[in-house]
């Protein structure tokens, strides 16, 4: 009696706390009703437009069922954060409320529904096969073809363990660490290659990059939303942004092209091609904090009175759901140590092999490295895109693709030639005519193809196209 009448006490505390947090008046009575416990979870699926305090304060509606419903059961409620003493008492009500967190389950548990959420992962077992193959005497084109199957599902386990790391952490945090770890997988190949000399093969598989992602999946992304929608429409700002980036950064390539043809003296490259890069990093600094702290509006929700996100009907969010902590924050960090240095191990072996294996498959050294590079490094990637342009999620899908090719050309090819220049390689910015001539016209496409604020699935083909024939020119490169 003593127990049950302290629990009912602690339940009616509790309760009442909850109902001052929340600002319901009828908390106390119809919380713990079977009909609130399919509303909170309705309410919680809100539209990927709203402002985050209300889809905060959604959540913490069913977060403040969840608390009293394990009181009263006598199990542990989640925890509450504590309440920054800046804000207004009405914000510190929502804040308090959406706050409400469950814990994380297990490392064990959380790695296994995470690896189980994703087909992808099957490719797992290929990791060690292929770091077995060399010595066991396989042949080089036997190597690469494992390194290649292995580096697919590690690229997305990277990305996933980057996600679980970055929701235990603020908006900008988050931010920083997407953008940091966003292209790691193409960044480790990269530096694999020129430490072992291959600067032809660095310089081929960035721009492949580039365009893989600018006209591959971009080109999927519009065709699949296309097929859905006959206009898909996306925020014009944040497309426009990207698209001018990349054509800064395909300025910065074009420039050192034309000096190496009105110079006889090549002894300026190096030098020019250290202060671009100097220069497009900073740009990029700049870029990240306009994106993630003075004008972060800009790339969150359509802006009042932009018309390429007028008079479009939001499709049904009823598979949309907020994503789901399933690691906590040192078990993220132990899954992108393990994903980090397992990618850099099979880069080791591929770059090692890819000589050979081009020369055993009668291919071109610049077509691995342009075509089949970019594919196996950003293969998660370019799945995500596809399925968000078919869900009309076309702001998603254009970060996922125009911010991945913004990202190679203002960070991940300055960082290259920087390191080149530590370690005494001599890399450089001139990547010869032809692939820089079929970077600029590639870049001007997309811009002609996003500046309006909608697609159809003819641009989509026409980027396809594109692709496609560039690829093939490469065999002959």
């Amino acid at each position: 009696d003593t127990r049950a009448h302290l629990g009912s006490a602690r339940l009616g505390a509790t309760m009442s706390s909850l109902a001052d947090l929340s600002g319901s008046r009828n908390l106390e009575e119809n919380l713990l009703h079977p009909s609130d416990l399919a509303e909170a979870a309705r309410t919680t699926r809100q539209p990927s437009i709203l402002s985050p305090r209300k889809r905060l304060r959604s959540r913490g509606t069913l977060l403040l069922v969840r608390t009293v419903t394990a009181i009263s059961h006598g199990s542990r409620p989640p925890m509450l954060k504590s309440i920054p003493s800046v804000m207004e008492p009405e914000q510190q009500n929502s804040y308090a409320a959406a706050e409400l967190v469950v814990p994380p389950p297990a490392l064990l548990d959380g790695s296994r529904r995470m690896l189980a959420g994703n087909r992808l992962y099957v490719l797992l077992v290929a990791v060690p096969v292929a770091l077995a193959a060399k010595p066991l005497g396989c042949s080089d084109g036997v190597v690469f073809g494992l390194c290649c199957f292995g580096i697919l599902p590690l690229a997305a386990l990277l990305g996933d363990a980057t996600e679980q790391v970055a929701l235990h952490t603020n908006e900008t945090l988050s931010g920083l660490l997407n953008a940091t770890f966003g292209n790691a997988t193409e960044l480790i190949v990269a530096i694999c290659a020129l430490n072992r000399g291959l600067l032809a093969v660095v310089q081929t598989s960035l721009l492949g990059s580039i365009l893989s992602n600018t006209l591959l999946v971009l080109g999927c992304a519009c065709l699949a939303g296309g097929v859905v929608t006959p206009a898909p429409r996306f925020n014009t700002v944040a497309a426009i942004s990207n698209a001018a980036l990349l054509q800064i950064a395909v300025l910065g390539l074009l420039l050192p092209t034309i000096m190496h043809y009105a110079k006889d003296d090549m002894d300026f490259m190096q030098p020019l091609s250290h202060g671009i890069s100097i220069g497009l990093l900073l740009l990029y600094l700049l870029y990240i904090y306009f994106q993630l702290f003075t004008h972060h509006f800009l790339f969150e929700a359509p802006l009042e009175g932009d018309k390429s996100l007028q008079d479009q009907e939001p499709e049904e969010d009823e598979e949309d759901e907020e994503d789901e902590v399933l690691l906590s924050f040192s078990g993220g960090l132990l899954w992108l140590g393990i994903a980090t240095v397992a990618i850099a191990f099979l880069s080791e072996e591929l770059t090692g092999a890819l000589e050979p294996a081009a020369a055993a498959w009668g291919l071109p050294q610049a077509f691995v490295g342009f075509c089949l590079l970019p594919i196996v490094g950003n293969a998660a990637e370019h799945s995500t895109a596809i399925v968000c342009a078919y869900k009309q999620k076309m702001d998603l899908a254009l970060g996922v693709a125009l911010g991945s090719s913004t990202q190679i050309a203002l960070f991940v090819i300055p960082v290259m030639v920087v390191i080149g220049w530590v370690i005494q390689q001599p890399l450089d910015l001139f990547f010869g005519p032809f692939p820089t001539a079929v970077t600029f016209l590639s870049t001007n496409l997309v811009f002609m193809v996003v500046q309006n604020g909608e697609t159809n699935w003819l641009e989509g083909a026409m980027l396809l196209f594109s692709y496609a024939i560039i690829c093939f020119s490469f065999l002959f490169y």
